[in-house]
């Protein structure tokens, strides 16, 4: 029984990323490091914690909460985000557009194009869904923070 536990145990602490996920989270990665040179201090000291998050995985890491934005500009009411919300129990990947048309108002759609569970059997969807519409936001927009209650002091940053 103390076994089973230790292996209920250590899966806790990896989220269900196959080998293809991990070659894809490469692009994810590129992404973030592209966009450093632009961001503001609140948004750097974000996209580290991303960062370190990111290229754990399928390593959990504590302390790290953070839902980390890349948006095109509001044009006429409309705009567009991919996001990325990594904590040491989730990592989803997000799309979202926004569409205003003055005659008939504004209408808001948002997806899950990807998610994990740490300690969970498998993912659900594809990272492949999330690439290409975050490319072009990444290179047309900007990087926001929408949600940072990252512990800095929890998490190890010389972890391997």
């Amino acid at each position: 029984m103390k076994e089973e536990d230790d292996a209920n145990d250590a899966d806790a602490g990896l989220f269900p990323l196959t080998i293809d996920d991990l070659k894809k989270l490469t692009g994810v990665i590129k992404l973030v490091r592209e966009q450093l040179s632009e961001m503001n201090p609140a948004c750097l000291r974000a996209a580290a914690s991303v960062l370190l998050a990111l290229e754990r995985l399928p390593s959990t890491t504590p302390g790290v909460q953070v839902t980390f934005s890349f948006e095109q500009s509001n044009t006429d009411g409309n705009w567009g985000w991919a996001d990325i919300t990594i904590s040491k129990d989730e990592f989803r990947l997000g799309l979202g557009e926004h569409f205003y048309d003055p005659t008939l108002g504004g209408d808001t759609e948002s997806r899950t194009a990807f998610e994990g569970y740490a300690g969970v059997e498998r993912s659900e969807g594809d990272i492949d869904n999330w690439l290409p519409a975050a490319s072009v936001i990444s290179v047309e927009g900007h990087v926001s923070v929408e949600q940072d209650n990252s512990d800095y002091d929890e998490i190890e940053w010389d972890a391997e």
